[in-house]
């Protein structure tokens, strides 16, 4: 992130969360969120933490309703305060900055945690505990993220087609390319989310093959992996457009797989960051 964006993180106190921060320098590739409220997800750079607190920038996106006071948002990112984990959040105010939405978030609710590596809530550290999850290494680490995440999306594509057929016989499908008329969008949908399967495949492909002290994932590989995991349709349109009693068992379950896949995402931009910071780190060795 720009040199501008951490301007006002360097200070000790804040007018809206007056107990003392820690800035954390996560670098410029966004996590993704969601929100309890059923509306749709959103990406978010995190900016500090405090004793009680996480300090968070939402950049404006297209479509997107602010987030609101005493709104519950799930970070996807585990974060270990008192040897706990935590991943939700409330949100307690809001500020505008040239960003976007700066907003402080109160953590609540203890979650497991599915991955060796979370943010130390103390410092902002990133923290790797793979010998306490059995993981040899940080490359096998991703390897198992990655096919995680390649069957994440294949179940988010079996249930899509259970969906399917009842949306020919009681309704229409909204399509999020209102422009685009031709063709069918439930076959259109399909092939979206076929493509998006393959966009992981290949990423799991090249990671398993990967050569040496190749890094992998790159910038490109999480843009590429951005772009292949939020699901096709959106969610709030089909719990409003049909039958509840049919429909809602279904969401639940794509729900879950999709939130299972920002998880994914957002732990293998910690491990990217983590892998970079290791390299830097060595040169700097190296060199004197």
């Amino acid at each position: 992130m720009s040199e501008g964006a951490y301007r006002y993180q360097s200070e000790a106190k804040d007018s809206n969360r007056s107990e003392p921060r820690f800035p954390i320098d996560l670098g410029s590739t966004p996590f993704l969120g969601s929100r309890k409220n059923g509306q749709p997800s959103f990406a978010y750079l995190l900016c500090d933490v405090s004793s009680r607190g996480v300090g968070l920038i939402v950049p404006p996106q297209a479509r997107m309703d602010p987030l609101q006071l005493d709104e519950t948002i799930n970070f996807h990112l585990p974060f270990r305060l008192d040897q706990k984990f935590y991943s939700e959040g409330v949100i307690r105010w809001q500020k505008t900055v040239p960003q976007g939405q700066h907003y402080g978030a109160n953590l609540q609710n203890r979650v497991p945690v599915r991955y060796p590596i979370y943010v130390a809530f103390e410092t902002g550290d990133i923290r790797l505990i793979l010998e306490e999850f059995g993981i040899p290494s940080v490359e096998d680490l991703v390897d198992r993220i990655l096919e995680d995440a390649f069957y994440f999306k294949k179940g988010l594509g079996i249930y899509f087609e259970h969906l399917a057929p009842y949306f020919g016989r009681h309704g229409r499908l909204h399509s999020e390319n209102p422009s685009n008329e031709n063709g069918s969008i439930v076959a259109r949908i399909r092939t979206q989310i076929e493509d998006n399967i393959r966009t992981i495949e290949a990423l799991k492909n090249k990671a398993a093959h990967r050569a040496g002290e190749q890094l992998f994932p790159t910038t490109d590989d999480l843009k590429r992996l951005l772009g292949a995991i939020p699901f096709e349709i959106n969610l709030k349109v089909l719990s409003v457009d049909f039958d509840a009693s049919i429909v809602l068992p279904y969401l639940r379950s794509v729900r879950l797989l999709e939130h299972q896949l920002y998880s994914n995402f957002n732990t293998l931009v910690l491990v990217h960051l983590q892998i970079c910071r290791h390299r830097m780190v060595d040169s700097r060795q190296r060199s004197t």
